[in-house]
């Protein structure tokens, strides 16, 4: 399932949420389908920006942090791009650069960045100095 991340109303990037890895939360997020929500930066993780979401959907694909950013540069070469689930918070977060802090903290691994890698990038480091913009995610 591909979807839009719009930050301040502005296309910020496409994802691709897997429904084979995580099918109870790709079935969650469709059916809550638009949502809007306030962007934070995971100031003490790295490059990561997140959002809290109107719904909680159990662990699948559960990796720690630290294993998402080793498979992502294994895999391609760089953490950037991935895309998590932190179910006790109900924060839907993406890696928008390759600093992420390895650390023990169990998330659902659910997709990844597909479209607009350089825009997230930018949207990321903005939202490092001034959180608070309005996030908004809908089908493509």
């Amino acid at each position: 399932m591909r979807i839009r991340l719009k930050v301040a109303g502005e296309e910020a990037c496409v994802m691709e949420i897997w429904e084979e890895k995580a099918p109870l939360f790709a079935a969650t997020l469709r059916e809550k389908l638009p949502i809007k929500s306030t962007l934070q930066h995971g100031k003490l993780v790295g490059d990561m920006v997140f959002f809290t979401t109107p719904f909680v959907s159990p662990w699948e694909n559960l990796l720690r942090t630290e294993e998402v950013g080793r498979l992502r540069r294994k895999e391609t070469g760089k953490a950037t791009g991935a895309v998590c689930f932190y179910n006790p918070r109900q924060q839907f977060c993406i890696v928008y650069g390759d600093d992420v802090a390895d650390e023990p903290l169990k998330i659902s691994y659910v997709g990844e960045v597909v479209e607009g890698a350089v825009t997230l990038r930018s949207v990321g480091l903005e939202c490092w100095m001034q959180q608070g913009a309005i996030v908004e995610l809908e089908m493509v």
